[in-house]
C-alpha cells in the first residue's frame, strides 16, 4: 500500500475512535439496556402486541427472571379502529386512517407506578381498488409497523416512569 492510502485508513480509524468515544450512535443502532426487571401480564399472551412487547423488553433486557420482586407491566388487548378518511368519485372510502391503541398499566402488589393508560400509533394508507390483494398486504404491513412502534413507546413510557421512581 502506499502512504496515501494509510493515510486515509488511519484518518478514518481516528474518526471513527473518536466519534465512538464521544457517545455517537446511529438512532436505534444500539439498544438501550438496563432497568427493573418487568413481568409482563397480557389480556392476549398468543397475541401479536404482546409478542412485540415482550421483544421490545428483551432486547432491552428488562425481563424479570422471577415474579417476587419484578413489577407487572399489564397489557391490554389491542384495538384497531379503521374509519374512511376521504372518499372518491365513486363515493367509496379512498383513504382510511388507522389507529391501533392498547392500554397499560405498571404495578408491583398494592403499587400503581403507571397507568392505566392508553397509548396509541395512527396511520393511514390508500386503498388500490385495481389490486385488492395488495391493500390487504399494505394493511397487514402497516399493522406490524403500529404494533412495533407502540412496543417502543410502552418502553419507552415504563422506563420514564421507572426512571421517575427511582426503581
Amino acid at each position: 500500500m502506499n502512504t496515501h492510502t494509510l493515510r486515509r485508513i488511519a484518518l478514518l480509524a481516528l474518526l471513527s475512535l473518536s466519534l465512538s468515544a464521544c457517545g455517537f450512535a446511529l438512532r436505534g443502532s444500539v439498544p438501550a439496556t438496563g432497568g427493573s426487571p418487568v413481568l409482563l401480564v397480557a389480556a392476549e399472551p398468543a397475541g401479536a402486541m404482546a409478542s412485540a412487547v415482550h421483544d421490545a423488553l428483551q432486547s432491552a433486557g428488562m425481563i424479570a427472571a422471577t415474579t417476587a420482586s419484578a413489577w407487572q407491566l399489564q397489557l391490554g388487548p389491542e384495538t384497531l379502529v379503521s374509519r374512511p378518511g376521504s372518499v372518491n368519485s365513486r363515493a367509496r372510502a379512498a383513504q382510511h386512517d388507522l389507529e391501533l391503541s392498547v392500554e397499560i398499566a405498571l404495578t408491583r402488589g398494592e403499587t400503581t407506578l403507571l397507568g392505566p393508560v392508553r397509548v396509541a400509533s395512527q396511520r393511514s394508507y390508500y386503498e388500490d381498488l385495481s389490486t385488492i390483494a395488495g391493500s390487504s398486504e399494505e394493511v397487514a404491513l402497516l399493522q406490524q409497523e403500529m404494533r412495533q412502534e407502540l412496543a417502543q413507546q410502552v418502553l419507552r413510557r415504563l422506563r420514564a416512569a421507572l426512571t421517575d421512581q427511582g426503581a
